[in-house]
């Protein structure tokens, strides 16, 4: 037999009872949140305001040409700040934002370094395309191109290796052809940079180049060299040319001549035009250009 039994007095009893453990709970608690804040505030004033954790060494590794300067400026890094301020995810999004990064990695190294690696792009001649606005060798309103063809701007540190590089001049485009960070879509430009990166190869042991590759139609290029000569090549059978040209060039060296103009696309009897060893560069290619791409090409090579 169970009998329960309830009064006001009974009920108040038990209520006095869960508020006695509600209190002893809330007390406990607060305890616990006064650690927490307390241990929080002890490790940031630990690791954020520790003297042996503020920056002082930017660790870089790269393929390109930046620096730790250049690194720290698109990063934003603020140098009296401790590397546990930083935000990794956030830096390495800063960096891989621009066009000519292809990716990075950051991550710490206690106790005061920041080690950051950055796969650049690494250019390989500039573009030209006036009615796109961009201008060959011109570090402001330029742009450049990697082995790839894809196109970004040209950043600082850049700058002083940028204005060896040859340059692809493109005769008309379409908006939007031309952007940072995208490949180059034109067939004619990328045939162009495929005879520019193949020129690098075949007469790295000659002390000329290619300084500008123009495309001149659908089935043909315009090259001047660093020496003055006018050179037409076809859109493929590059490295043919280039041998051609090679052993050309060579005999007319032997017998006190200078190759001044040659149409390399013919395979047998090449059409060449030279002058007498000696001539002046004005004299060979500079002297009269016949079209407006000529005229183009001698100003962007220096001739005019």
């Amino acid at each position: 037999m169970e009998i329960r039994v309830t009064s006001p007095r009974i009920v108040g009893f038990g209520l006095l009872r869960l508020i006695r453990a509600g209190v002893k709970l809330a007390l406990v608690a607060g305890l616990l949140a006064g650690a927490g804040w307390g241990a929080m505030e002890g490790l940031q004033a630990f690791f954020m305001e520790n003297e042996e954790f503020r920056l002082r060494e930017i660790e870089l590794e790269t393929d390109g040409r930046i620096t730790e300067t250049h690194v720290a400026e698109l990063a934003g890094l603020d140098p009296r700040a401790s590397v546990f301020a930083f935000n990794l995810a956030e830096i390495r999004e800063r960096i891989e934002a621009r066009p000519g990064v292809v990716r990075a990695g950051v991550s710490r190294r206690l106790p005061g370094t920041l080690r950051i690696r950055v796969e650049e792009r690494v250019p390989v001649a500039w573009i030209e395309c006036r009615p796109l606005g961009a201008a060959g060798r011109d570090p402001e309103n330029g742009l450049l191109l990697d082995a790839e063809g894809v196109c970004f701007r040209c950043d600082p540190w850049w700058a002083e290796k940028a204005r060896e590089l040859p340059v692809i001049m493109l005769n008309e485009g379409h908006d939007g052809e031309l952007g940072g960070g995208r490949p180059l879509r034109c067939r004619e430009g990328r045939r162009a940079l495929h005879l520019v990166l193949l020129s690098e190869e075949l007469l790295a042991e000659e002390e000329w180049g290619l300084e500008v590759v123009a495309v001149r139609n659908e089935y043909s290029l315009l090259a001047a060299t660093s020496e003055g000569t006018w050179v037409t090549f076809g859109m493929y059978d590059h490295e043919r040319q280039l041998r051609d040209l090679l052993v050309l060039r060579r005999h007319l060296l032997q017998t006190d001549r200078v190759l001044a103009a040659a149409n390399l696309i013919p395979e047998r009897n090449t059409p060449a035009r030279f002058v007498a060893k000696g001539a002046a560069r004005k004299q060979l290619m500079w002297l009269a250009p016949d079209t407006r791409l000529e005229r183009d090409i001698s100003l962007m090579a220096g001739g005019g």
